[in-house]
């Protein structure tokens, strides 16, 4: 390669090397380098080391909010990854007004979380919400609850609009994967006797496993980065019985002035996104064998 051909390529590449850096790696940095102190944005910082993780490691609260965002992303590869891929084979199989669905299923994605909340907020409600009123209504009234403060289900309640919310895009993320699947493949398969169900188990699934894989990881950062949905519907409540790393870390950082440690808490949520998202990969890769 030429001198002025690697100076064009240093050229254009440094803007987006100075954003990548400034937007992305400057804050991980600052944050790494907050979790070094005890600082509440007013008083001078107080270097303390490791200490607000020794705090974090002995955290019941943190505990409870990881294995709540566990169950996130439990609901979020178990139920929303299935149902968007059969979805988006519903829509490749282009059924009628497949262009309509389409659309449909999408629209979750652009409303805006806080009007989800409220909508699903509406749903939950104990004596006017559309849940418990038609469970009244079918004769069922014994299995009615006070869905966002009962422990037994206030989780699985703030996970479905998580789900809902979600499932378009990993959709249409899936359905981009199904379009690049060789029709010849199909054809092939078809003529061997496979149906529907069989060319899509066992050889539609296997050709989009790099999509799946993506989506998966895809779902594991949702799982993580989500408090939105928490902060409006519960606040963490009750008890920490919904409370996740996302909005633990907010409630420390912003609602107790607790820069230090919450910037612990988000470093700690990195470093556990990063190696579960491995992990995914690893196993997927290891099935493929």
């Amino acid at each position: 390669m030429k001198k002025e051909q690697r100076l064009l390529i240093v050229t254009f590449s440094l803007p987006a090397l100075l954003l990548y850096i400034y937007f992305f790696l400057s804050p991980v940095g600052e944050v790494m380098y907050y979790s070094f102190f005890e600082w509440d944005a007013v008083s001078s910082k107080t270097f303390v080391f490791l200490e607000n993780f020794k705090v974090l490691i002995s955290d019941p609260v943190f505990y409870r909010s990881l294995l709540n965002t566990l169950h996130l992303l439990a609901f979020l590869i178990l139920l929303m990854i299935p149902l968007a891929l059969l979805l988006a084979y519903l829509l490749y199989t282009e059924v009628r007004a497949f262009k309509f669905l389409r659309t449909v299923f999408f629209i979750p994605v652009i409303i805006s979380s806080v009007a989800t909340a409220l909508m699903f907020q509406f749903i939950y409600e104990n004596y006017f919400g559309i849940l418990n009123t038609f469970l009244r209504s079918i004769g069922l009234g014994d299995y009615t609850r006070v869905w966002l403060s009962d422990p037994a289900t206030v989780m699985s309640a703030v996970s479905l609009p998580l789900v809902w919310s979600h499932l378009g895009l990993i959709m249409i993320i899936l359905l981009a994967g199904l379009q690049g699947v060789s029709t010849e493949v199909l054809e092939a398969a078809e003529m061997d006797g496979a149906n529907e169900f069989q060319r899509l188990i066992r050889v539609i699934i296997p050709m989009i496993s790099g999509v799946i894989s993506l989506c998966l990881v895809l779902a594991v950062t949702t799982a993580f980065k989500q408090f939105d949905f928490i902060l409006i519907l519960t606040q963490g409540g009750p008890l920490h019985r919904s409370e996740v790393t996302g909005s633990y870390m907010y409630n420390q950082g912003f609602g107790m002035m607790n820069y230090g440690y919450g910037s612990a808490i988000a470093v700690s949520i990195m470093v556990i996104a990063v190696v579960v998202s491995v992990a995914v990969q690893k196993a997927l890769n290891k099935a493929e064998r």
